[in-house]
């Protein structure tokens, strides 16, 4: 695994919901870059809308 998905995957285990928002773009970003690969942004992309739509929800009520 790569330096910018570990880094990105650390970033997230502690984001809020304007920090989980910011790890998707620095995913596509890093993936278009080359950085990291398909697998590492799905993994991304995928923790990052469930803590989205977890927080996102969760501050409603």
């Amino acid at each position: 695994m790569s330096q910018k998905f570990e880094a990105l995957k650390e970033k997230l285990s502690n984001a809020d919901l304007s920090e989980a928002k910011e790890v998707l773009v620095q995913a596509k970003e890093a993936y278009d870059d080359g950085k990291i690969d398909e697998t590492e942004k799905k993994e991304l992309m995928d923790s990052a809308k469930s803590l989205i739509a977890k927080k996102g929800i969760g501050g409603l009520f």
